[in-house]
């Protein structure tokens, strides 16, 4: 790649400080060439997928609700002793809804809301098995040397108030979340 585009790709980042960026996806698609946007794909995420069509209603709970929805397919191995079957994943990485100095519990309540509302659509696409994005219960506060308010978000990981949550979840949509 030329050293000019280098420098062209260094203003567009420069420019993209001032005003929110909502995803790296939406930068790129934007600014880069659909050549280099496929070749930058491939590196990044290996064989380009196909885009699967989703029910109008999941769009509009997913805009209605402010999150993201995207659906993608791919086939597995055929395997010799299986027959083939659909499986539909889920896979949340999930936003902090309340400023982090809000009481703990109005956090959690918040949280738990939010991905229950993205459950919710992710029933109505089909979806089989919800992943969840590791510590996903609280803001990410393993930076911080504070112990407080971050250990009051510790619970049972056997019956606590998160467990309930994704048990009820799950029975009420049918869905495995991990």
């Amino acid at each position: 790649m030329p050293v000019g585009e280098h420098w062209q790709w260094a203003l567009l980042l420069v420019k993209m400080e001032a005003a929110e960026l909502n995803s790296m996806e939406e930068c790129l698609e934007e600014h880069l060439p659909q050549e280099q946007l496929r070749q930058l794909r491939r590196i990044m995420y290996g064989k380009e997928l196909r885009k699967l069509d989703v029910l109008k209603s999941a769009v509009e709970g997913s805009m209605e609700k402010d999150f993201q929805l995207k659906a993608f397919g791919f086939e597995a191995s055929h395997e010799q002793l299986r027959q083939p079957r659909v499986v539909r994943v889920g896979l949340i990485q999930n936003k902090i809804v309340l400023p982090t100095d809000s009481p703990v519990a109005e956090q959690v309540a918040a949280i738990q809301k939010r991905i229950g509302d993205i459950v919710e659509v992710a029933a109505m696409c089909g979806v089989n098995i919800i992943c969840l994005q590791e510590a996903w219960t609280m803001p990410f506060a393993f930076c911080t040397r504070e112990k407080l308010p971050w250990t009051e978000f510790a619970e049972s990981a056997e019956d606590g108030p998160t467990t309930r949550f994704c048990q009820e979840s799950s029975i009420l949509s049918t869905l495995i979340i991990h």
